[in-house]
Protein backbone atom coordinates (compact mmCIF):
# COMPACT_ATOMS: atom_id res chain seq x y z
CA UNK A 1 0.00 0.00 0.00
CA UNK A 2 1.31 3.44 -0.92
CA UNK A 3 1.98 5.64 2.11
CA UNK A 4 1.09 9.31 2.27
CA UNK A 5 4.75 10.24 1.91
CA UNK A 6 4.99 8.15 -1.33
CA UNK A 7 1.82 9.59 -2.89
CA UNK A 8 2.54 11.97 -5.82
CA UNK A 9 1.97 15.63 -4.98
CA UNK A 10 -0.43 16.00 -7.93
CA UNK A 11 -2.62 13.23 -6.50
CA UNK A 12 -2.57 14.84 -3.06
CA UNK A 13 -3.54 18.18 -4.61
CA UNK A 14 -6.44 16.48 -6.43
CA UNK A 15 -7.64 14.93 -3.17
CA UNK A 16 -7.60 18.33 -1.50
CA UNK A 17 -9.23 19.96 -4.53
CA UNK A 18 -12.23 17.61 -4.28
CA UNK A 19 -12.48 17.96 -0.49
CA UNK A 20 -14.29 20.60 1.53
CA UNK A 21 -12.79 22.72 4.30
CA UNK A 22 -13.69 20.32 7.13
CA UNK A 23 -12.33 17.30 5.25
CA UNK A 24 -8.98 18.99 4.61
CA UNK A 25 -8.62 19.88 8.29
CA UNK A 26 -9.35 16.24 9.13
CA UNK A 27 -6.83 15.02 6.55
CA UNK A 28 -4.30 17.39 8.07
CA UNK A 29 -4.53 15.41 11.31
CA UNK A 30 -3.81 12.06 9.59
CA UNK A 31 -0.05 12.33 9.75
CA UNK A 32 2.80 14.82 9.86
CA UNK A 33 3.48 14.44 6.11
CA UNK A 34 -0.06 15.42 5.17
CA UNK A 35 -0.04 18.26 7.73
CA UNK A 36 3.18 19.65 6.25
CA UNK A 37 1.82 19.29 2.71
CA UNK A 38 -1.38 21.19 3.53
CA UNK A 39 0.49 23.89 5.46
CA UNK A 40 2.92 24.46 2.57
CA UNK A 41 0.25 24.43 -0.14
CA UNK A 42 -0.60 27.70 -1.85
CA UNK A 43 -3.81 29.31 -0.61
CA UNK A 44 -5.29 29.12 -4.11
CA UNK A 45 -5.12 25.30 -4.00
CA UNK A 46 -7.16 25.06 -0.82
CA UNK A 47 -10.99 24.90 -0.75
CA UNK A 48 -12.93 27.98 0.32
CA UNK A 49 -14.18 27.71 3.90
CA UNK A 50 -16.93 30.20 2.95
CA UNK A 51 -17.31 31.67 6.42
CA UNK A 52 -19.67 34.64 6.69
CA UNK A 53 -18.48 35.92 10.06
CA UNK A 54 -15.48 35.50 12.33
CA UNK A 55 -15.43 36.56 15.98
CA UNK A 56 -12.28 36.72 18.09
CA UNK A 57 -12.68 37.14 21.86
CA UNK A 58 -10.23 37.42 24.72
CA UNK A 59 -12.01 36.97 28.05
CA UNK A 60 -10.38 38.05 31.31
CA UNK A 61 -13.01 36.52 33.58
CA UNK A 62 -12.78 33.09 31.99
CA UNK A 63 -9.10 33.46 31.14
CA UNK A 64 -9.86 32.24 27.63
CA UNK A 65 -9.55 33.03 23.97
CA UNK A 66 -12.52 32.10 21.78
CA UNK A 67 -12.56 31.83 18.00
CA UNK A 68 -16.00 31.56 16.37
CA UNK A 69 -16.37 30.84 12.66
CA UNK A 70 -19.94 31.36 11.45
CA UNK A 71 -21.40 30.11 8.16
CA UNK A 72 -24.07 31.91 6.14
CA UNK A 73 -26.74 29.61 7.65
CA UNK A 74 -25.56 30.68 11.16
CA UNK A 75 -24.03 27.28 11.94
CA UNK A 76 -20.60 27.75 13.48
CA UNK A 77 -17.38 26.23 14.72
CA UNK A 78 -16.04 27.29 18.08
CA UNK A 79 -12.49 26.81 19.32
CA UNK A 80 -11.74 27.64 22.95
CA UNK A 81 -8.27 28.19 24.35
CA UNK A 82 -7.79 28.08 28.11
CA UNK A 83 -4.72 29.64 29.64
CA UNK A 84 -5.53 28.03 33.00
CA UNK A 85 -5.14 24.50 31.59
CA UNK A 86 -3.03 25.49 28.56
CA UNK A 87 -5.46 23.64 26.35
CA UNK A 88 -7.51 23.90 23.17
CA UNK A 89 -11.04 22.57 22.92
CA UNK A 90 -12.66 21.96 19.54
CA UNK A 91 -16.01 20.16 19.49
CA UNK A 92 -15.52 17.25 21.90
CA UNK A 93 -11.73 17.09 21.67
CA UNK A 94 -9.39 18.80 24.12
CA UNK A 95 -5.65 18.98 23.53
CA UNK A 96 -3.08 20.02 26.13
CA UNK A 97 -0.01 22.08 25.23
CA UNK A 98 2.75 21.67 27.78
CA UNK A 99 5.46 23.68 26.07
CA UNK A 100 3.51 26.23 24.02
CA UNK A 101 2.05 29.61 24.88
CA UNK A 102 -1.71 29.29 24.36
CA UNK A 103 -1.95 32.73 22.69
CA UNK A 104 0.62 31.60 20.12
CA UNK A 105 -1.37 28.38 19.57
CA UNK A 106 -4.55 30.36 18.92
CA UNK A 107 -2.81 32.69 16.47
CA UNK A 108 -1.23 29.79 14.57
CA UNK A 109 -4.63 28.10 14.28
CA UNK A 110 -6.24 31.31 13.07
CA UNK A 111 -3.51 31.86 10.50
CA UNK A 112 -4.05 28.34 9.15
CA UNK A 113 -7.84 28.61 8.99
CA UNK A 114 -7.69 31.97 7.22
CA UNK A 115 -5.73 30.34 4.40
CA UNK A 116 -9.02 28.65 3.46
CA UNK A 117 -11.12 31.85 3.47
CA UNK A 118 -11.43 33.10 -0.11
CA UNK A 119 -14.81 34.85 -0.04
CA UNK A 120 -15.43 38.20 1.64
CA UNK A 121 -16.78 38.05 5.20
CA UNK A 122 -19.93 39.86 6.27
CA UNK A 123 -18.01 40.96 9.35
CA UNK A 124 -14.94 40.43 11.50
CA UNK A 125 -15.57 41.04 15.21
CA UNK A 126 -12.94 41.61 17.91
CA UNK A 127 -13.87 41.70 21.60
CA UNK A 128 -11.15 42.33 24.16
CA UNK A 129 -12.65 42.04 27.62
CA UNK A 130 -10.46 44.30 29.76
CA UNK A 131 -6.79 44.78 29.06
CA UNK A 132 -5.95 45.12 32.76
CA UNK A 133 -5.07 41.47 33.28
CA UNK A 134 -2.78 39.91 35.85
CA UNK A 135 0.90 40.41 35.14
CA UNK A 136 1.45 36.66 34.74
CA UNK A 137 -1.28 36.36 32.07
CA UNK A 138 -0.46 36.45 28.37
CA UNK A 139 -4.06 36.82 27.18
CA UNK A 140 -3.72 40.61 26.99
CA UNK A 141 -1.03 40.18 24.31
CA UNK A 142 -3.55 38.74 21.82
CA UNK A 143 -4.33 41.94 19.82
CA UNK A 144 -0.67 42.88 19.57
CA UNK A 145 0.42 39.38 18.52
CA UNK A 146 -2.41 39.31 15.99
CA UNK A 147 -1.10 42.57 14.56
CA UNK A 148 2.42 41.15 14.31
CA UNK A 149 1.18 37.96 12.61
CA UNK A 150 -0.78 39.82 9.95
CA UNK A 151 2.03 42.29 9.36
CA UNK A 152 4.55 39.49 8.91
CA UNK A 153 2.31 37.51 6.55
CA UNK A 154 1.17 40.52 4.54
CA UNK A 155 -2.36 39.17 4.84
CA UNK A 156 -5.50 41.22 5.50
CA UNK A 157 -9.02 39.98 6.18
CA UNK A 158 -11.56 40.81 3.50
CA UNK A 159 -14.71 41.86 5.35
CA UNK A 160 -17.54 44.29 4.70
CA UNK A 161 -17.86 45.22 8.39
CA UNK A 162 -15.23 45.67 11.08
CA UNK A 163 -16.48 45.55 14.67
CA UNK A 164 -14.48 46.02 17.84
CA UNK A 165 -15.35 46.23 21.52
CA UNK A 166 -12.60 47.28 23.87
CA UNK A 167 -11.67 49.63 26.68
CA UNK A 168 -8.20 50.25 25.25
CA UNK A 169 -7.51 52.39 22.17
CA UNK A 170 -4.16 50.66 21.57
CA UNK A 171 -5.96 47.33 21.12
CA UNK A 172 -8.29 48.92 18.59
CA UNK A 173 -5.37 50.37 16.66
CA UNK A 174 -3.61 47.00 16.70
CA UNK A 175 -6.40 45.14 14.93
CA UNK A 176 -7.91 47.83 12.66
CA UNK A 177 -5.16 47.45 10.00
CA UNK A 178 -6.05 43.75 9.78
CA UNK A 179 -9.20 44.66 7.80
CA UNK A 180 -8.68 45.00 4.05
CA UNK A 181 -9.64 48.64 3.26
CA UNK A 182 -10.68 47.73 -0.29
CA UNK A 183 -13.60 45.56 0.88
CA UNK A 184 -14.43 47.39 4.11
CA UNK A 185 -17.71 49.32 4.05
CA UNK A 186 -18.79 49.74 7.68
CA UNK A 187 -16.75 50.61 10.79
CA UNK A 188 -18.27 49.79 14.19
CA UNK A 189 -16.28 51.04 17.21
CA UNK A 190 -17.79 50.29 20.61
CA UNK A 191 -16.93 50.57 24.28
CA UNK A 192 -16.65 47.35 26.21
CA UNK A 193 -18.87 48.64 29.01
CA UNK A 194 -22.14 50.15 27.77
CA UNK A 195 -22.68 51.84 31.14
CA UNK A 196 -19.32 53.62 31.07
CA UNK A 197 -18.84 54.87 27.54
CA UNK A 198 -15.17 55.16 26.73
CA UNK A 199 -13.70 58.50 25.62
CA UNK A 200 -11.32 58.42 22.68
CA UNK A 201 -9.36 60.68 20.36
CA UNK A 202 -9.51 59.51 16.76
CA UNK A 203 -6.36 61.29 15.59
CA UNK A 204 -4.58 58.04 14.67
CA UNK A 205 -7.65 56.13 13.50
CA UNK A 206 -8.78 58.77 10.98
CA UNK A 207 -5.41 58.51 9.22
CA UNK A 208 -5.91 54.83 8.38
CA UNK A 209 -7.02 53.63 4.94
CA UNK A 210 -9.78 51.66 6.69
CA UNK A 211 -11.34 54.89 8.01
CA UNK A 212 -10.89 56.77 4.74
CA UNK A 213 -12.37 53.98 2.59
CA UNK A 214 -15.34 53.04 4.79
CA UNK A 215 -18.79 54.32 3.82
CA UNK A 216 -20.46 54.12 7.22
CA UNK A 217 -19.35 54.75 10.80
CA UNK A 218 -21.08 53.61 13.98
CA UNK A 219 -19.10 54.93 16.94
CA UNK A 220 -20.43 54.18 20.40
CA UNK A 221 -17.47 56.00 21.96
CA UNK A 222 -17.39 59.61 23.14
CA UNK A 223 -15.11 61.20 20.55
CA UNK A 224 -12.88 64.04 21.75
CA UNK A 225 -11.36 66.79 19.59
CA UNK A 226 -13.05 65.56 16.40
CA UNK A 227 -12.32 67.41 13.16
CA UNK A 228 -15.73 67.38 11.52
CA UNK A 229 -14.12 67.01 8.07
CA UNK A 230 -12.98 63.53 9.14
CA UNK A 231 -16.55 62.18 9.21
CA UNK A 232 -18.09 64.16 6.35
CA UNK A 233 -17.25 61.52 3.70
CA UNK A 234 -19.45 58.85 5.30
CA UNK A 235 -22.92 58.18 3.85
CA UNK A 236 -24.20 57.09 7.27
CA UNK A 237 -22.92 58.40 10.60
CA UNK A 238 -23.72 57.58 14.21
CA UNK A 239 -21.33 59.15 16.71
CA UNK A 240 -21.17 60.51 20.25
CA UNK A 241 -19.65 63.96 20.83
CA UNK A 242 -19.22 66.21 23.89
CA UNK A 243 -20.64 69.07 21.79
CA UNK A 244 -20.47 70.59 18.33
CA UNK A 245 -20.17 74.15 17.04
CA UNK A 246 -22.71 75.87 14.82
CA UNK A 247 -19.95 76.35 12.24
CA UNK A 248 -19.29 72.59 12.10
CA UNK A 249 -23.02 71.89 11.79
CA UNK A 250 -23.20 74.31 8.88
CA UNK A 251 -20.22 72.60 7.26
CA UNK A 252 -22.08 69.27 7.46
CA UNK A 253 -25.25 70.85 6.07
CA UNK A 254 -23.37 72.19 3.04
CA UNK A 255 -21.53 68.90 2.55
CA UNK A 256 -24.65 66.76 2.77
CA UNK A 257 -26.80 68.94 0.50
CA UNK A 258 -24.06 68.63 -2.16
CA UNK A 259 -23.66 64.87 -1.80
CA UNK A 260 -25.32 62.22 -3.95
CA UNK A 261 -24.40 59.44 -1.51
CA UNK A 262 -25.38 60.84 1.89
CA UNK A 263 -28.24 59.05 3.70
CA UNK A 264 -28.34 60.04 7.37
CA UNK A 265 -26.28 61.17 10.36
CA UNK A 266 -26.98 60.96 14.10
CA UNK A 267 -24.88 63.17 16.38
CA UNK A 268 -25.43 62.28 20.05
CA UNK A 269 -24.25 65.23 22.17
CA UNK A 270 -23.66 65.80 25.86
CA UNK A 271 -24.63 69.44 25.41
CA UNK A 272 -25.34 71.95 22.66
CA UNK A 273 -25.25 75.62 23.59
CA UNK A 274 -25.04 77.49 20.25
CA UNK A 275 -28.75 77.79 19.55
CA UNK A 276 -28.50 81.47 18.68
CA UNK A 277 -25.56 80.90 16.35
CA UNK A 278 -27.31 78.10 14.44
CA UNK A 279 -30.46 80.23 14.07
CA UNK A 280 -28.34 83.01 12.61
CA UNK A 281 -26.91 80.57 10.06
CA UNK A 282 -30.04 78.59 9.18
CA UNK A 283 -32.83 80.97 10.04
CA UNK A 284 -35.79 80.28 12.35
CA UNK A 285 -36.54 76.62 12.95
CA UNK A 286 -39.90 74.93 12.51
CA UNK A 287 -40.87 73.76 16.02
CA UNK A 288 -42.56 70.39 16.39
CA UNK A 289 -42.91 68.92 19.89
CA UNK A 290 -39.51 68.95 21.59
CA UNK A 291 -37.61 69.38 18.32
CA UNK A 292 -36.48 72.14 16.00
CA UNK A 293 -36.44 71.30 12.28
CA UNK A 294 -34.90 72.85 9.19
CA UNK A 295 -35.35 71.77 5.57
CA UNK A 296 -32.92 72.40 2.70
CA UNK A 297 -33.14 71.53 -0.97
CA UNK A 298 -30.45 69.21 -2.31
CA UNK A 299 -28.10 70.25 -5.09
CA UNK A 300 -29.43 69.33 -8.55
CA UNK A 301 -32.48 67.51 -7.17
CA UNK A 302 -36.16 68.40 -6.94
CA UNK A 303 -37.00 65.03 -5.36
CA UNK A 304 -34.76 65.18 -2.30
CA UNK A 305 -34.69 67.39 0.79
CA UNK A 306 -32.23 67.44 3.67
CA UNK A 307 -34.11 67.45 6.98
CA UNK A 308 -32.18 68.49 10.09
CA UNK A 309 -33.70 67.90 13.51
CA UNK A 310 -32.39 69.10 16.86
CA UNK A 311 -33.97 67.55 19.95
CA UNK A 312 -33.24 69.90 22.85
CA UNK A 313 -34.37 67.40 25.52
CA UNK A 314 -32.15 64.50 24.41
CA UNK A 315 -29.48 66.78 22.87
CA UNK A 316 -29.00 65.24 19.46
CA UNK A 317 -28.87 66.39 15.84
CA UNK A 318 -30.27 64.14 13.14
CA UNK A 319 -29.71 64.70 9.41
CA UNK A 320 -31.60 62.65 6.82
CA UNK A 321 -32.68 62.74 3.20
CA UNK A 322 -36.46 62.81 2.68
CA UNK A 323 -38.90 63.45 -0.14
CA UNK A 324 -40.81 66.76 -0.51
CA UNK A 325 -44.02 65.05 0.67
CA UNK A 326 -42.37 64.28 4.03
CA UNK A 327 -41.87 67.94 4.88
CA UNK A 328 -44.17 68.85 7.77
CA UNK A 329 -47.16 71.01 6.90
CA UNK A 330 -46.36 74.65 7.52
CA UNK A 331 -42.61 74.23 7.28
CA UNK A 332 -40.64 75.93 4.50
CA UNK A 333 -37.86 74.39 2.41
CA UNK A 334 -34.86 76.63 1.87
CA UNK A 335 -33.23 76.74 -1.56
CA UNK A 336 -29.86 75.11 -2.12
CA UNK A 337 -27.07 77.56 -1.43
CA UNK A 338 -23.40 76.76 -1.99
CA UNK A 339 -22.38 79.58 0.32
Amino acid sequence: MTSISEMPELVMEKIIGFSDFKAVLTLRQVCSDFRKFVDDLKDSRLPDSKFAKIEIVSDKKENKIILDFVNSDDSFYRIEYSESTNSRKFQETTKLFQNSNIVDVAIRDLELILKFQKSTLEWIYFTFKDSQLQNDSSIHTLPFKLSNMFRASGRQIKARQFITKTSDKSQMMSVLPIADPETLRILNLYSLDDDEVMEIELDEIVKTEQWKNAERINCGLHVLNLKIEDVSHFSRISIKLPSITARDLDFLKKTFTSSSKFEHAFLDLKIFNENEEISNLWGPAFISGSSSRWYFRMKNSEEKVLRIEFCYILQFFFFEIIGPRDVLTGASVQDYNEN
